[in-house]
């Protein structure tokens, strides 16, 4: 039986964090450290899948036609193509840098499915619960 292996398609996607913020360069330099191009994902394109965003061969482009405002959902930076090492070697330098961005994930076999806004709605549905449990365990 053969393996079927997932093309990987490195990439770095910025939602809602735009290139004038301060900490946009410091982001850029801790992607190409690691070896992420970093591609910033417009409003217009939030209805895209994830996989189609970042590149991955085969991935459908779009689920639903979407137009998001920017204030919809935080900044958000979405990876996919890396290892742990190089995960902790790039939160460890946006942390030292400054770079704040409420809202990260990890592209997954499942999530490179969805359209970037449902993944951003998910991931701000977590943030959410993360923080009623500790207001609730405080």
């Amino acid at each position: 039986m053969k393996a079927r292996i997932r093309p990987v398609a490195p990439c770095a996607l910025v939602w809602n964090y735009p290139q004038t913020e301060p900490g946009w360069s410091a982001l850029v330099a801790a992607c190409e450290k690691v070896g992420l191009p970093v591609k910033p994902v417009s409003n217009t394109q939030a209805g895209h899948t994830v996989g189609w965003l970042c590149g991955i061969p085969g991935a459908s482009e779009a689920s639903v036609l979407l137009h998001l405002a920017p204030e919809t959902y935080p900044a958000a930076l979405i990876l996919n193509g890396l290892d742990r090492k190089h995960l902790d070697t790039l939160l460890a330098e946006l942390r030292t840098a400054g770079v704040t961005i409420p809202l990260k994930a990890v592209v997954t076999a499942t999530n490179q499915q969805w359209p970037l806004s449902e993944l951003l709605a998910e991931l701000c549905r977590e943030r959410d619960e993360i923080a009623r449990r500790a207001a609730k365990n405080t």
